[in-house]
């Protein structure tokens, strides 16, 4: 089973930041999208420490991916985009989410031709091709690999699925293994 938590970014109830989040955040030039960083990392923390109860030390695999050493068994993946967010845990398998707000996109073709790998098939319009990028975002999430693996196709059994997210947005989530389930939830606020 995968969990993949839904975040109204704009609502949610959020554990303090931690310096580092702070001190990133800093860095934003847009005060509104510090504050949904802040409050991205806040919700996952939250959603986290529902699934272990060691201290959560984050730490980063070799193209990035964050993981946690004292809990190897918590997989989980964060995506945001605007005033949503998804995290999606999994307590067996690697595990990558994406979530977009659907906006123009003149050149969505050409960016699928660079970045989508050859079994996912070419997008009819630009709402197609916000579906179809979350669910090979979250893939090269899952693998870990981010944009460096793009056009590649991911190697054994994938579990992806798409994820109603509301409206104006398209998720998917993406999972090692064959037939898993994918379980959506709202994020209440912080435990």
């Amino acid at each position: 089973m995968v969990d993949v938590w839904r975040i109204f970014l704009d609502d949610a109830v959020v554990p303090p930041p931690t310096a580092g989040e702070s001190a990133r955040a800093a860095r934003f030039k847009s005060p509104q999208h510090a504050a949904r960083y802040l409050k991205a990392h806040g919700a996952m923390r939250s959603i986290l420490k529902r699934y272990t109860s060691t201290r959560l030390e984050f730490a980063l695999r070799e193209k990035g991916k964050p993981y946690l050493p004292m809990a190897p068994t918590v997989r989980f993946n964060l995506s945001h985009s605007h005033g949503m967010a998804l995290v999606a845990v999994s307590l067996e398998w690697e595990v990558g989410v994406d979530v977009e707000r659907m906006r123009p996109m003149p050149d969505f073709v050409a960016v699928a031709e660079r970045f989508f790998p050859p079994s996912e098939a070419m997008p009819v319009s630009e709402a197609d091709f916000f579906r179809r990028w979350t669910r090979v975002e979250a893939v090269l999430k899952a693998r870990g690999v981010g944009l460096y693996g793009a056009s590649s196709e991911a190697d054994g059994d994938w579990t992806i699925a798409e994820v109603e997210v509301g409206e104006g947005y398209a998720g998917a989530v993406a999972v090692e293994g064959k037939g898993i389930a994918v379980s959506l939830r709202d994020y209440g606020g912080q435990e």
